[in-house]
């Protein structure tokens, strides 16, 4: 039998749980606000454990930032009454928008502390409070929305009948979804909910700049037979038909990558993987441990192989001294839909703001982008430093690597890389701005050690996990850096995830 536990709700930890006791003994809650009393399932609970988890099914003294979930398949209390789990994605939709962010707020400021061993008081930041505070900033403008439509990109598993799904958190449970309210207005009123995906293991939603177009990337099972595969094609050139808003549709097939040899191993292979898989502390480990990778191969069905997304560059375009005419303007970015981009429809334009705001790019400077992606930060970064410029722009995953290598074709002070960032560290001497945006993992000691000596005068960190940050944050602290100003954004509302901006100042010793 299940055990459920009355607990007192203490604080909020970094991973969408709170922290509570029984007898002792830690229990993360989810679901839960600091402050109330609650009824707890317990869903992982071995006697001799020195903690448990457990999901919130039964709230006995309720917070005030408590409201009713904005999800109803990912609402605990709702899920218990039906016998099931919640699905996982929305851990904090029964809270109030302005208290998740202030929630964040803390998990941030206590991060810091608890890995970076540094205060955020102690820190000389022009905060935008006299409290001294974290203040997580709303990205959103357009009136009240609950956090609601926001994600440009979503990714779903494939239920035994072929319908969409998602998991419960921490388990392998799937449940048919008739909607996703986080995805924007295209992707959740789509015709994609219900229909049958049979054969497919997962599909991957793409709507380029939030827009009406939906783009589907669909991953086959490994091993799916020809005549199911073809019955799979079909289906889906029937949905784009039915449902002109699925505009492209790309099926991806997979088969074992040949081993690499051992003069060409390591890095390249790597660097297939995407982002997920880039440089950072255990990434080598985890690749020596981790089964051949895949070779991926993608077929068009309906539609384009590639998407557009809007670079966010309300500058005007630059002269170059003694010429008549401006460079061509950096507006748009082609990328394939599996390729790294920002999730949040503002996310974009609310980063290159943020990082426009706490630094000055002059005309003529040198500037490295690490980890850039398709380019977004090196586009804001070549515009201010004009063609008298240089900007180094490096990237380890090929097809992200090559959108930028287009993008920026006619934009001779920018020089694209595809590598990882710790092979071209010595590249990155004499640059006067270094801007990082790492994956989750973080940089690593090795990068920031190379982004030390370097010589740069400031350095941006783009963050999308506070503990990494914290790390690599204690690592240039520990070098003299000064840590000038810092901002952190929901940009994943209804979740424990949050995006922070950091910028640093170099050692007053150089």
């Amino acid at each position: 039998m299940t055990q459920t536990l009355t607990l007192d709700i203490g604080p909020m930890a970094h991973g969408g749980h709170c922290v509570a006791r029984h007898e002792g003994r830690v229990v993360f809650v989810r679901h839960a606000i600091p402050g109330e009393t609650v009824r707890a399932r317990v869903t992982e609970g071995e006697p001799g454990a020195k903690y448990w988890r457990a999901d919130v099914v039964e709230v006995l003294n309720a917070s005030d930032y408590r409201r009713r979930h904005i999800w109803k398949l990912a609402d605990s209390l709702r899920a218990h009454e039906n016998d099931r789990l919640p699905v996982g994605g929305a851990e904090f939709g029964h809270i109030t928008d302005q208290h998740q962010r202030r929630l964040k707020g803390q998990v941030f400021r206590d991060t810091m502390q608890r890995i970076g061993g540094f205060s955020i008081h102690d820190q000389r930041l022009p905060l935008a409070s006299g409290d001294g505070e974290v203040h997580v900033h709303d990205v959103l403008s357009d009136g009240p929305y609950h956090g609601l439509h926001w994600r440009t990109r979503a990714s779903f598993a494939v239920g035994a009948e072929g319908v969409l799904s998602m998991k419960p958190h921490r388990s392998n449970e799937l449940i048919e979804l008739r909607g996703m309210p986080l995805a924007v207005s295209s992707i959740h009123e789509s015709g994609i909910f219900g229909y049958s995906f049979k054969g497919a293991e997962r599909v991957d939603a793409v709507a380029a700049g939030a827009g009406a177009q939906v783009t589907l990337v669909v991953h086959t099972r490994a091993g799916l037979p020809a005549p199911e595969q073809e019955a799979l094609t079909e289906r889906l050139l029937q949905l784009h038909q039915r449902a002109p808003e699925v505009a492209n549709i790309v099926l991806a097939t997979s088969q074992p990558e040949p081993a690499p040899s051992r003069a060409r191993g390591g890095a390249r292979s790597a660097a297939r993987q995407g982002r997920t898989q880039r440089s950072g502390p255990g990434s080598r480990a985890a690749t020596q441990s981790a089964p051949r990778p895949e070779r991926i191969s993608y077929t068009v069905l309906a539609g384009s192989r590639t998407i557009t997304e809007p670079l966010p560059l309300p500058l005007p375009a630059l002269t170059a001294a003694g010429t008549d005419a401006a460079p061509p303007r950096l507006t748009t970015v082609e990328i394939q839909p599996e390729d790294f981009w920002q999730i949040h429809r503002n996310a974009p334009s609310c980063l290159i703001e943020a990082v426009n705001t706490m630094t000055q790019v002059p005309q003529g400077a040198s500037v490295a982008d690490l980890y850039a992606g398709a380019g977004l930060f090196t586009a804001w970064a070549a515009q201010l430093a004009g063609t008298e410029g240089s900007v180094l722009s490096v990237e380890g995953a090929p097809g992200s690597s090559a959108s930028a290598a287009q993008l920026f074709a006619q934009t001779p002070q920018v020089e694209v890389l595809q590598a990882p960032v710790e092979a071209v560290l010595k590249r990155l001497t004499q640059r006067e701005l270094i801007l990082l945006d790492p994956p989750r993992t973080g940089a690593g000691e090795r990068v920031i050690a190379g982004i030390d000596a370097a010589g740069a005068r400031e350095v941006l960190y783009v963050s999308c996990e506070p503990s990494s940050f914290a790390r690599d944050a204690k690592s240039l602290l520990g070098r003299g850096w000064e840590l000038a100003d810092l901002k952190v954004f929901d940009l994943y509302p209804n979740t424990h995830h949050m995006e922070s901006v950091a910028l640093f100042r170099a050692p007053r010793r150089r």
